[in-house]
């Protein structure tokens, strides 16, 4: 298992949480002068997702703690990220508890799952669509530009829809998973 903590791809997830700590430094001190090292940091952000599963699977090194590692490098950073923004007015309560409200309940219908059957679902791709969508609300607001607040409002609407729908196939892979026996579904 420390083996795996070096695969490249599990290095990529880690380090997406390190890049936390200067972004959330340069968010809180809000000066304008800072965007374009915010706007840098989200975007390295946003690709070292990317890429780390897509060389998890190219390398073959998709590892039980990399499903592990890298979506709560996803959670940790989004529910920081909108908690900060919000404590800065730049995103609604309404948004936060949704997003919030999503992070938890994955997580914890996730350790359901690893408890019961030892499996981690992997995200699913509206899933990924909808982190992405997140991400663009994350980004907008923290340029807080008023010329684009229409647009924020609105791609926080397609952002909300999203994650019910992401969420909705989620809970209904979750349900199919947990009600299986030894590879066969139990239909008690």
């Amino acid at each position: 298992m420390l083996k795996e903590l070096f695969y490249i791809s599990n290095i990529f997830s880690i380090f997406r949480i390190i890049l936390l700590f200067p972004l959330c430094y340069l968010l809180v001190t809000d000066n304008e002068g800072n965007r374009v090292l915010i706007i840098a940091i989200l975007i390295g952000m946003y690709v070292t997702d990317l890429l780390d599963g897509f060389l998890a699977r190219k390398l073959n090194q998709v590892t039980e703690l990399g499903k592990i590692i890298d979506p709560l490098a996803d959670k940790i950073s989004v529910v920081t990220l909108v908690l900060i923004l919000l404590l800065q007015s730049k995103i609604p309560l309404w948004f936060v508890l949704i997003v919030v409200l999503r992070d938890v309940l994955i997580l914890l219908f996730g350790l359901i799952l690893k408890g019961r059957k030892k499996i981690t679902l992997m995200s699913n791709y509206p899933g990924k669509i909808a982190v992405f969508s997140i991400g663009v609300v994350i980004l907008i607001s923290t340029l807080n530009l008023s010329a684009l607040k229409n647009f924020q409002f609105y791609l926080m609407l397609l952002s909300t829809a999203l994650i019910f729908y992401s969420s909705f196939l989620y809970f209904k892979r979750f349900n199919q998973t947990i009600g299986e026996k030894n590879g066969t579904r139990d239909l008690h």
